[in-house]
């Protein structure tokens, strides 16, 4: 074509061989709400022309530059509310797409351009590889269209397992609680699922709610369909604290989840000098006293704790593991209190020697502690 210029990439076809098609849309979506992240007026957009089998991916404000071409180079490099950072996205899903049998025009219309993607067999390198060919038109468009040619209904209708948008008129009608690190998705659909500014990404964490996290709060695998499951934890638990404060998640809910141990607050432990956390503390302690108001009850998770407990006159109740930590601090208060209690003097021997027993036995190896409990047995 006349006054096409033709921009070679070092890319060959076999380049990231295991990525499929929603691999190589998640690329273009990330690339698209990045955009929207750094300027709110800068709207994107999914469209698909059926009868075409045309897939349109737009920003309304969008501009590309030719040194976008350069791999490496990002103008998003450093910016933690953006997913993309390495400068790889676009190049890399028309790479895919063009090995897959699709076709990758960019319709840079602020420009007056069209970029079309395609392999060639490169006189410089001796190899095939993928190329730019970049050609003027007028146009009275504005923005950004990637257009994205035979792509079946059902691949498109597949992008709902890549982006949690895609059907707009169901996301605005879902139940969510908005944080400070992201959103919880608290609908039944939701739950388990995991995604980054709307993007979905794998997480091993057991979760009982589904969550959309703020980039800059989640680090992800090089190939961003991947997070570590502590650091989902991490914020997950944060996020429910901070839900729990707001009131829109019920403490009741928030105090099931503790018992459950559920991996959305497995990490509450490790974040209570948090303030919300130290709430959740409070809360927690509440419903025990509630639920057991008799005086001196202590949660214990050992059957040592709760003899020793019961040893110094107090009521011990055994609570799940997840709990009893939370709770560490004020157990070991209420333990120093009750061991300050006076001992009565109506206690015969054998009864302080139980008692004895019962407090330091923990604290002999097994054939001294069962010597003595015989000892005491015998005793009139």
């Amino acid at each position: 074509m006349e006054n096409t210029k033709c921009y070679e990439l070092t890319l060959t076809p076999n380049y990231v061989s295991d990525w499929t098609f929603n691999d190589a849309i998640r690329e273009l979506i990330q690339n698209g709400t990045d955009q929207e992240v750094l300027d709110k007026e800068n709207h994107f957009s999914i469209e698909y022309d059926r009868k075409r089998q045309v897939l349109q991916l737009k920003n309304s404000k969008s501009v590309l530059k030719i040194n976008t071409l350069l791999l490496g180079r990002s103008s998003k490099a450093g910016n933690d509310d953006t997913v993309g950072q390495f400068g790889e996205g676009y190049k890399i899903a028309a790479l895919v797409l063009n090995r897959i049998g699709k076709t990758f025009t960019v319709l840079n219309n602020e420009k007056n351009e069209v970029w079309e993607s395609r392999f060639k067999n490169s006189e410089k390198w001796l190899e095939k590889i993928l190329a730019f060919y970049i050609s003027k038109r007028e146009t009275e468009d504005t923005g950004l269209c990637i257009e994205v040619g035979n792509v079946s209904w059902d691949e498109y209708c597949g992008l709902s397992d890549v982006w949690m948008k895609f059907d707009e008129d169901n996301h605005m009608g879902m139940s969510v609680v908005d944080t400070s690190y992201g959103e919880i998705l608290t609908d039944e659909d939701y739950a388990g699922k995991v995604y980054v500014n709307g993007l979905s990404v794998n997480c091993n964490a057991d979760l009982k709610y589904g969550y959309n996290f703020k980039p800059k709060y989640i680090k992800l695998e090089r190939d961003r369909k991947a997070c570590d499951s502590f650091d989902a934890r991490e914020i997950t638990c944060r996020m429910i604290a901070e839900g729990m404060v707001n009131g829109d998640i019920p403490i009741d809910e928030v105090n099931r989840m503790v018992n459950d141990d559920a991996g959305d607050v497995y990490n509450f432990e490790y974040n209570t000098y948090e303030k919300d956390v130290q709430k959740v503390q409070e809360v927690l302690l509440e419903a025990f006293d509630r639920q057991n108001p008799q005086p001196y009850s202590i949660p214990v998770v050992s059957q040592e704790q709760s003899r020793k407990i019961k040893a110094y006159g107090g009521n011990p109740v055994v609570v799940p593991s997840k709990v009893a930590k939370l709770l560490e601090e004020e157990i070991s208060q209420r333990i120093r209190e009750l061991e300050e209690l006076p001992v009565s003097n109506a206690l015969t021997l054998k009864e302080r020697f139980s008692r004895w027993y019962d407090i330091y036995s923990g604290e002999l190896n097994d054939d001294a502690a069962k010597e003595i409990k015989i000892l005491i047995d015998e005793m009139e």
